[in-house]
């Protein structure tokens, strides 16, 4: 059975309250809800609680989906109000110089298995750059951010996910990318 009908299958028996349907919608969804919450919130146990969260919520909601819209942008709205309520009530965390765990994501535990070592040591001092100064943004920013040049959502899709207007998008977008390339210009990356 190919994606696109496990999927119209998950998603009849969810809505109908067979936990199993949720089950199968995890398997399929939780390792890019996991990667987006994890770029927004910068910190693996927080990304992990606003994915249970979203799950619980897309359970508690489940009527509430049109069955006729595709799964994956649905989800992705409850995945972001997640992240962005999380980000909003904790202080910002900074990303420490020694590497460790705690400030990484676990990508093995998350099933992506990368890049060859040689490609991940030559951009692993780029990438803890970016990394860093994402930090630096505002969660709105970032948030903007991650859905634009990480799943490539157009300006209106953005909107929408986030309950903004499209100029405030364009803005948050607008103010990211010159916060970013001032910081990656400068090499200060520090939150």
């Amino acid at each position: 059975m190919d994606q696109e009908r496990t999927e119209q299958e998950a998603i009849r028996r969810w809505r109908a309250g067979d936990p199993e349907g949720l089950a199968v919608l995890v398997r399929l969804y939780e390792l890019r809800a996991l990667r987006t919450a994890y770029l927004i919130l910068q910190d693996r146990m927080d990304a992990e609680d606003a994915v249970q969260n979203a799950f619980l919520r897309a359970w508690i909601y489940r009527r509430r989906f049109d069955p006729q819209r595709p799964f994956w942008p649905w989800f992705l709205q409850l995945v972001i109000r997640e992240a962005r309520r999380i980000a909003g009530r904790r202080p910002s965390k900074s990303v420490s110089d020694t590497g460790s765990d705690a400030d990484h994501v676990d990508t093995e535990r998350w099933g992506d298995h990368g890049p060859a070592p040689d490609l991940i040591a030559e951009r692993n001092e780029a990438v803890k750059a970016l990394r860093q100064a994402l930090q630096c943004l505002s969660p709105a920013q970032r948030t903007a951010v991650v859905l634009r040049y990480y799943h490539s959502l157009t300006e209106r899709e953005i909107a929408e996910i986030m309950g903004c207007s499209i100029g405030a998008v364009k803005h948050y977008l607008y103010e990211a990318r010159l916060r970013l390339r001032g910081m990656l210009n400068s090499g200060e990356t520090r939150p």
